[in-house]
Order: structure tokens, then sequence, then C-alpha cells
């Protein structure tokens, strides 16, 4: 079955069904993801989606799995409880070198944003999409850069099963603790040419950008975040250049010395 652009458009704002025995520890995330609420935690302005940009061209829709897993019986936060990211293959056409979650443009075979998360997925990871609860239709939030509308679906992973990249897209894949994503000592701000965003050190890897600003949101909408020093701003091409991301910087350096006019970094949007 083949569903249109207007088909998926109106599945976005319907939420899945309540999963019955949702873990305790994210029913409070759940309830509000569900209100739409995680994207006025993002930073910027800009977030509302226009019907076209200034040369009259609609926004692109995509998708993107926020797939958190842990202690299903769990009252509070679990020592297991963990976040899936990847990393693009820096050889990529478009969005070398970045942490994203599983996620990419929608489908004449998706009815909704959930299935396109999900989909794209099991073809980025190869997860077993039977262990995975929908809980929440975010939002959708708008990236000017790229004139794209990415949706989050947060999700459970009620059975997780061993992931791995599953295309040429990806070269890392993993879930990621939670607890290594609140640690302050992993968290930073990163900004260029009057933009700036949240950051976290994930070893090799620097999660910056649209991905990490949701993730922050996310940490913020859990009542798992802990206090971190927003208030310096470090040099985002001197960050990647000392990461192991392999994201091209020409560009990003061009525009830290002005010379080039290309739009803010906060361009990071999920790709077929």
């Amino acid at each position: 079955m083949t569903y249109t652009f207007d088909d998926w458009y109106r599945a976005r704002s319907r939420q899945p069904d309540p999963v019955p025995d949702v873990p305790p520890w994210l029913a409070g995330v759940t309830g509000r993801a569900r209100s739409s609420t995680l994207d006025r935690l993002l930073p910027g302005p800009g977030r509302a989606v226009p019907e076209t940009d200034d040369d009259g061209v609609p926004p692109r829709y995509s998708a993107v799995l926020v797939l958190l897993g842990g202690d299903p019986d769990a009252t509070e936060t679990p020592g297991d409880a963990t976040l899936l990211l990847t990393h693009r293959t820096p050889t990529m056409r478009t969005h070398s070198g970045q942490v994203a979650f599983p996620g990419g443009r929608r489908e004449p075979a998706d009815a909704g944003p959930v299935a396109t998360a999900l989909r794209e997925a099991v073809e980025e990871t190869g997860l077993d999409p039977a262990g995975v609860d929908p809980l929440a239709v975010c939002r959708e939030i708008y990236i000017p850069g790229s004139n794209s509308a990415v949706v989050p679906v947060l999700a459970y992973w009620r059975r997780p099963v061993s992931v791995r990249p599953a295309t040429t897209e990806t070269d890392w894949v993993a879930p990621v603790p939670l607890a290594t994503l609140a640690d302050p000592a992993r968290r930073s701000r990163v900004g260029l040419a009057g933009w700036s965003g949240p950051a976290f050190d994930l070893g090799p890897y620097l999660l910056w950008g649209f991905t990490g600003g949701v993730v922050s949101a996310v940490l913020d909408l859990g009542g798992w975040a802990r206090p971190w020093d927003d208030g310096t701003v470090r040099d985002l091409v001197t960050a990647l250049g000392e990461s192991g991301n392999g994201e091209p910087l020409g560009t990003l350096d061009r525009r830290r010395h002005g010379a080039d006019a290309a739009p803010a970094p906060d361009t990071e949007t999920p790709e077929d």
C-alpha cells in the first residue's frame, strides 16, 4: 500500500496507542513528549515549520527514532538506560561523519512518522521492530539551513537485540548509556558565526547539531540532566578537528572566517 504526503502529514498529529505497561521510569518523559514540548527546549529560533522557504520550496519531511532502552520494571532511571545513536560514514555525500539518530526521509510505503522512523532504523541498524514500542510522536522541528522538517519519534526498546552498521551509510551503531550523556564532564556548548548549541563527548565522536539539541531536550524532559557548564562556548571547527567524526571542515572553516554565506551549521538532517 502507498500513502500520499498528506496521509503521512496527518498521521504526524496522531499519537501511538498508549503502551499499557510503559516502564515507570519512562512515564514522565512519555507524557511530556506526547504533549509536544520537546521542540520548545531546543536552542535557537525558527523551529516552527513554514509552508515554504524563502525560495518558495516546501520543506522535506523526515522522521528519526529516539530509542530508549533499560530495565522495564525500574521505577527510577536504571543503570542500564541507553539511547541508540549512529555515526554516519565520513565518505557519505551528505552529513558525512555526523553522529545521528537512526532515521530518514518519508517514502510512499510509510503510513506516518512512526513507520518512517522504524523502517529507517531497521535498514540502518538491523534492529527488530517487533521489540520496539512507539511512545510519542513529537512536533516536527524545522532546520532552516537544509529546509527540512524532522519528526522525532520517542520509543522504548522492550526487547533489545544486537545492532550493527547494516548499510554503508553508517560505520558505528551503539546504545549509549544515559549516564554517559548526562555526565557534566562530557557536555559542552559549541558555536560558530553566532550560532551555538549543546554538544556531547562520546569518546572518539562529538555529538552536536540537531541530534545534540534533541538529546539535550530529552535529558531535560526525562529529568536526567545534571548541572553542566553551558556558559562556555567552544569553537565548533576546533572541536570537530579534535574529534574522530571525520566531518569535512572546509565550509565551516570558511564560515568561521566570514568568507562563506553558507547556512548556519545546525543543518544536520536524516537522509535516505
